[in-house]
């Protein structure tokens, strides 16, 4: 059975598509070489385990916001997690939307859109469609969300998210058994893949 990428090797998949701005911390990094990159980026940010596993169950993403933060959370996460590389990620406001791939016995490759993050399972706020699918219907879907009247009233880009989400769509028909990218964060100026799960078709 084909087993879900981690996230470094799902934004490889993924690399056409605005992704957060993140990097890799190779395995037990000293997080002291990277502060000048990391302050670069600006706090606060996102330490993650590079793990297909859903990091908030696990307790595997932590929030800094100071080098103090920094390197207190990384030590934490090295001790609990060890030999395991992780990723920062620059940190994303906006409203969290998910988007994911299930291929079908009958209909084939389905993509499902939705209120995403920790609303994923509280709201039940989701649609399915069949793919192929084109921008327009992607379009509608988002607007039939009860998420969409939250983006609209805070006039965040759906264009983007439209955007994002056309690509996603092609890039699974192409290539993708299965996905999870959950979050997407939209805000005013655009939309970005926050964390991501994929099966590839074999």
């Amino acid at each position: 059975m084909t087993e879900f990428l981690n996230i470094e090797n799902s934004f490889e998949e993924l690399k056409n598509l605005p992704i957060a701005g993140s990097f890799i911390l190779p395995i037990n990094a000293d997080i002291k070489k990277f502060r000048e990159k990391i302050e670069k980026m600006g706090f606060p940010i996102w330490i993650k385990l590079n793990s297909p596993e859903h990091k908030m169950k696990i307790d595997a993403v932590k929030k800094a916001r100071d080098t103090r933060e920094l390197e207190e959370e990384y030590s934490k996460l090295k001790k609990k997690f060890e030999n395991k590389k992780f990723i920062i990620q620059k940190n994303t406001e906006g409203v969290e939307i998910i988007a994911g791939i299930k291929t079908d016995p009958i209909f084939g490759k389905v993509l499902l859109i939705g209120a995403g993050g920790s609303f994923t399972e509280i709201l039940q706020d989701t649609i399915q469609r069949v793919l192929p699918i084109s921008r327009d219907e992607i379009n509608l879907a988002i607007k039939e969300l009860k998420i969409s009247k939250v983006i609209e009233e805070k006039k965040y880009n759906i264009a983007r998210l439209t955007d994002l989400i056309e690509k996603f769509a092609k890039t699974a028909e192409e290539k993708i058994e299965e996905a999870d990218l959950n979050p997407i964060i939209v805000n005013e100026k655009e939309a970005v893949i926050v964390d991501a799960r994929l099966k590839l078709s074999s």
